[in-house]
């Protein structure tokens, strides 16, 4: 969503906010601190820190309690950041039923997460059509349907499952 924004130069998933200074997805996930976070390069010429943080409440509901790793946070880099952001939750916060839990923390280092978690929905929209593909020839439609439907089936198989190496080889990104 950030990425298609006039005046954002660049996004990168990745973590921040916890001490682990290697983390990974499995030590995010196994509680390490840290929370996955999206790091965005924008120009303020173009678009503004309100509008990047209208887009950011457009995307979530920051009145759910979540865990570290998927909670609700903001990490502004500079004090001007740091003050429109307390404003907004601030604002929010006096405008909702519901209470707000968004934290408004120091900026801490970012780690990049790996390469299969970049772009992660774009990359995936591909492997979801080809699951339910899968799943429709594999087990709703009766054998014979469709010409070469065993074929399919294995070929689709096959396709999905290859299309998790880069994020199950992943594991061994931090050696290389």
């Amino acid at each position: 969503m950030f990425g298609q924004l006039p005046g954002v130069m660049r996004t990168e998933v990745g973590y921040t906010g916890g001490e682990n200074t290697k983390p990974d997805y499995g030590s995010v996930c196994a509680g390490d601190g840290h929370t996955e976070a999206l790091k965005i390069v924008f120009d303020p010429a173009v678009i503004s820190y309100e509008r990047l943080l209208e887009v950011f409440w457009s995307l979530h509901n920051p009145s759910q309690r979540m865990t570290e790793q998927y909670k609700s946070a903001i990490w502004p880099q500079t004090s001007d950041q740091a003050r429109i952001a307390a404003a907004v939750i601030a604002a929010k916060e006096k405008n909702s039923a519901l209470p707000i839990f968004t934290d408004l923390e120091a900026p801490k280092e970012f780690y990049k997460a790996e390469s299969y978690h970049q772009n992660y929905k774009s990359k995936n929209r591909l492997r979801w059509g080809l699951v339910a593909v899968y799943f429709l020839a594999s087990n709703v439609l009766p054998p014979g349907t469709v010409p070469q439907q065993a074929l399919l089936v294995q070929v689709l198989g096959g396709v999905i499952f290859a299309s998790y190496l880069p994020q199950l080889l992943s594991v061994f990104e931090k050696f290389f």
